[in-house]
């Protein structure tokens, strides 16, 4: 947080595609539906500070070489981070797969509060969706319902993109941000 205490906002947004406001030097930023304040004292979430691990891919975002949004080749963050993730499929993609009958057929209701929409499925998967995760970062998810010869299944993918904006641990926790904003609206919606 102390490089935000330094830091050029009005230049920070135009290039990460965040609001400036002038009279309080602040920026407004959307990150999986839900928007957050940017101050040079720290990021705020509904007049709070953010959790923790919001702040930290906001941070990293902010302060990446990133410039230009490129959807596609949509890629895992295996492809993205030259590693095998097993923790990304065990904390984010197996979870979800528990809620892929629900979250298919309360899709209408659920998308708008992720800043999503339905998508052309790459696999031929039972829905698909594309994820404004961050303004220049995305994300296509695939998910298939549980038929009698396999189990659900969910693919989180990140726009070409991501690693220039985010560090592998950012994009795993953005992953898992999305996953855990994604159960909660569930609960709610």
């Amino acid at each position: 947080m102390k490089a935000l205490e330094t830091a050029s906002f009005p230049e920070i947004a135009d290039r990460v595609s965040a609001l400036y406001n002038e009279e309080e030097d602040a920026m407004m930023l959307g990150m999986l539906g839900k928007d957050y304040v940017i101050r040079h004292s720290g990021i705020y979430l509904h007049g709070q500070a953010a959790p923790v691990g919001h702040a930290a891919v906001i941070v990293d975002y902010l302060f990446s070489a990133g410039d230009t949004f490129i959807a596609a080749p949509w890629r895992s963050i295996g492809d993205l981070s030259g590693a095998s993730v097993p923790e990304f499929r065990k904390k984010v993609e197996l979870p979800l797969a528990h809620y892929v009958s629900e979250i298919i057929t309360r899709a209408r209701t659920l998308l708008p509060h992720l800043d999503a929409k339905p998508a052309d499925s790459m696999i031929s998967s039972d829905m698909a969706m594309r994820v404004r995760a961050l303004p220049k970062v995305s994300l296509h998810v695939e998910m298939s319902q549980e038929t009698q010869d396999f189990p659900a299944e969910v693919w989180v993918l990140y726009s070409n993109n991501a690693l220039e904006f985010l560090k592998p641990s950012s994009l795993q926790e953005l992953g898992e941000l999305f996953k855990e904003r994604l159960v909660s609206l569930l609960r709610i919606y």
